[in-house]
């Protein structure tokens, strides 16, 4: 058997085409912040996650090309290495002063900063227990991890306290949710979670990429509900709020510092190049000193 029989049977995408139907890969012309250009037309973007309208904003951009005048369109390696800037780290010490947490490191994108922090946290003795409407880069995450992955029916928290409930006191156990779930738009009901999670002795990660800039005046879902203390682990993105490229996790600083000596997706991975790092920064500052953005 070919290992690409598979491709070669795959038309999906062809019946769909010919049936006018296919919606994926449509090429833009140009972009401007709510407004496309598409086949020569200027149309109306309502399928951006340009939450804040960021992109355009004159700060955001005016950072990002100074950026790259300074310091060029790559690191051209590893954070590890030779790719980390003292722009990195400032950005950090901001990102975790602004979800209320020690600290926080930046990774290249949002995928990367799940696939990392999480597979870097289970080992084989941990159970991992996760939403079926969590993110896909979650999924991978936790079959990345050497783990055992459980998962409950969307939002059905009661389900969650029976799976934790039966987990062995000897297994070290995380809870991963989204903050807002990008399948369906819906807040997790937090506080019932931190009460479940606190009853189980079991850590919190929350995935904040829909969340940040939209709940709690931008800072997210904990903020929103004023449990920043309670979740163990905040995770972000810079492609919808930020106006940028890449992403973060924030937590305690010795949890940090492990995902940053331990997360494959970190250590082999080039660096957010600093025109991405400063446009995060720059829109940063804005949701922080033009809070009506949020508002």
């Amino acid at each position: 058997m070919d290992i690409f029989q598979k491709c070669f049977a795959f038309d999906l995408d062809k019946q769909a085409m010919e049936k006018g139907i296919y919606p994926y890969f449509q090429p833009l012309d140009g972009l401007e912040g709510t407004e496309a250009t598409f086949h020569g037309k200027r149309i109306i973007m309502i399928g951006s996650n340009n939450y804040l309208g960021l992109t355009t904003h004159p700060k955001v951009r005016s950072a990002a090309r100074k950026a790259l005048d300074d310091f060029g369109p790559s690191c051209t390696g590893s954070r590890f290495l030779n790719g980390t800037l003292k722009l990195h780290i400032e950005l950090e010490d901001r990102l975790a002063a602004f979800v209320g947490k020690e600290a926080a490191l930046v990774f290249s994108t949002g995928m990367q900063a799940n696939l990392g922090a999480i597979s870097s946290l289970i080992g084989r003795s941990d159970v991992v227990v996760t939403d079926k409407d969590d993110h896909a880069s979650i999924v991978d995450a936790c079959k990345l991890g050497m783990g055992e992955i459980k998962r409950y029916v969307h939002g059905d928290l009661d389900q969650l306290d029976r799976i934790l409930d039966k987990i062995p006191e000897e297994n070290g156990v995380m809870v991963i949710v989204d903050g807002v779930f990008s399948m369906g738009g819906d807040i997790v009901d937090l506080p019932r979670l931190v009460e479940i999670c606190k009853k189980h002795k079991a850590r919190l990660y929350v995935d904040d990429a829909h969340s940040l800039g939209v709940l709690g005046g931008g800072r997210g879902t904990a903020w929103h509900f004023g449990l920043t203390k309670d979740v163990d682990l905040i995770m972000g993105t810079f492609s919808k709020s930020f106006a940028s490229l890449g992403g973060f996790v924030a937590g305690d600083k010795d949890v940090i510092n492990y995902i940053k000596h331990a997360a494959r997706s970190f250590i082999f991975s080039a660096s957010l190049p600093a025109p991405n790092a400063m446009a995060a920064f720059a829109a940063l500052e804005v949701m922080e000193t033009e809070p009506w953005h949020v508002e």
